[in-house]
């Protein structure tokens, strides 16, 4: 009798390691990642975080073509077949067999450990994910998107304080606990994608996953060393998140980067920390309208007068694959700066702007550069009386809400008269017109 429970024990085990097998798989042709690519991973020019050459082969048969995704899903049939069992197996030599039972499993194993790692971080714990659906709306001469994620209302308190990355939990103090940095390593295996250093600077970086995530493969690129959150991109910031854009293209996926600098811009840890998020060929929709932009002179700074609010655009050159950092930082650091510039002469001519550091948001694809001042951060809807927080993915064009009930009343209130509210009054036209005079006055000097 105990080894008939054994027996079934086990083959509930095996069906069910089999199942999830087929799932992963599932998933594995739509998210190809080999899981150990940052083992040796280097940082060359171009494609930022690059796995060691050795596992060219890994790359090859799991990014490249997805046939171990295939065979690991085969297996999973397989033992299912097997386990379950179907009628024409039962009762047979191969059903009888434990011996092919152990060879397939181990191969099954081996080959789920070598491309998941979003779904080991959710399955764990160590990454919450919060199912949700996008709700389309036509505004302001494209389609906005509405995130609706219900299940934020019940977002999970956690002690020591929250981040969007978790580090190895450990005995603290009080005071230690205060000071908790989310993005200060040691990270969470499973949340921890790889490392990165910028040869020019030194600086080193941590590509970690994001903790509370909303969209798959939403990841993070933070400074190992403490940087603040409101202290300007640098150079070899601007160069890094760059490659991991021109690394994912390769890669055949498309991401935008974001970051949130300033109190009132949204950002959540005071670490400096870049996101990352992957979105349709066509981009966030905010690159609609800077796409359709007709300039009349190139590499200046531009401004999407449609939208009602102010915001600073430049449109990048095209930078292919075998781009060296060197001629990154040339043409992503400059057109920084000059679009800082606006953002610092937009926020004096505000009169009532909050007192303190400037906010902004910036909106990097691998066509545009965005800049977007910020008076506030947050935004209540009319009678509903719901807050909105809105960071730089809501200028992107892309709001998140809690429930169906908020996203009627924000298309009600109109996205630009919220964008507009925690925004700034453009004062382009005049920067425009004060560049111009400028100008005029070194020619006839």
């Amino acid at each position: 009798m105990g080894k008939l429970i054994w027996h079934e024990l086990s083959r509930y085990i095996s069906l069910t390691a089999s199942v999830y097998a087929v799932w992963a798989s599932f998933w594995g042709f739509f998210f190809r990642k080999f899981f150990w690519d940052f083992i040796g991973g280097i940082l060359r020019s171009p494609g930022g975080l690059q796995p060691s050459p050795k596992f060219s082969l890994f790359i090859n048969v799991i990014v490249k073509y997805p046939i171990v995704q295939i065979g690991t899903m085969a297996l999973g049939f397989i033992i299912i077949a097997l386990e379950y069992p179907i009628p024409i197996l039962k009762g047979t030599a191969i059903f009888r067999s434990i011996a092919l039972r152990v060879v397939l499993l181990i191969m099954q194993a081996a080959g789920t450990v070598l491309f998941y790692q979003f779904e080991a971080a959710q399955s764990s714990g160590d990454l919450f994910f919060f199912p949700s659906e996008v709700s389309k709306h036509e505004e302001l001469g494209t389609e906005w998107e509405i995130r609706i994620c219900t299940a934020l209302q019940k977002k999970p308190a956690v002690s020591p304080p929250a981040g969007e990355a978790g580090i190895t939990p450990s005995d603290r103090s009080d005071e230690t606990v205060k000071k908790y940095d989310p993005f200060a390593p040691p990270y969470v295996p499973n949340l921890h994608v790889g490392d990165l250093r910028d040869e020019s600077s030194g600086t080193e970086y941590g590509v970690l996953l994001n903790k509370y995530s909303v969209v798959p493969h939403h990841f993070l690129l933070v400074t190992k060393e403490f940087m603040p959150q409101n202290s300007p991109l640098l150079p070899h910031d601007l160069v890094q998140t760059y490659l991991l854009l021109l690394a994912a293209r390769k890669a055949r996926k498309n991401y935008f980067a974001f970051y949130n600098c300033g109190s009132n811009s949204g950002a959540s840890q005071s670490h400096k920390h870049i996101q990352f998020i992957e979105v349709e060929d066509d981009g966030p929709p905010i690159e609609i309208l800077a796409r359709a932009a007709n300039l009349e002179v190139s590499g200046k700074p531009f401004s999407l007068s449609s939208v009602g609010y102010a915001n600073h655009v430049y449109r990048l050159p095209t930078l292919s694959n075998s781009a060296s950092p060197e001629q990154l930082e040339q043409a992503l650091f400059l057109p920084f700066l000059s679009l800082l510039d606006l953002v610092i002469s937009t926020v004096r001519h505000s009169p009532d702007y909050p007192s303190g550091t400037p906010s902004y948001n910036v909106i990097l694809t691998l066509e545009h550069m965005h800049l977007i001042p910020r008076r506030w951060e947050t935004y209540t809807l009319g009678e509903l009386g719901a807050t909105l927080s809105v960071n730089s993915l809501g200028f992107a064009g892309m709001l998140m809400v809690k429930s169906d009930t908020e996203r009627q009343a924000l298309e009600q209130e109109k996205i630009e008269t919220v964008l507009r509210a925690v925004g700034v009054e453009s004062v382009h036209e005049l920067q425009v017109a004060g560049t111009s005079m400028e100008a005029m006055d070194e020619t006839s000097a």
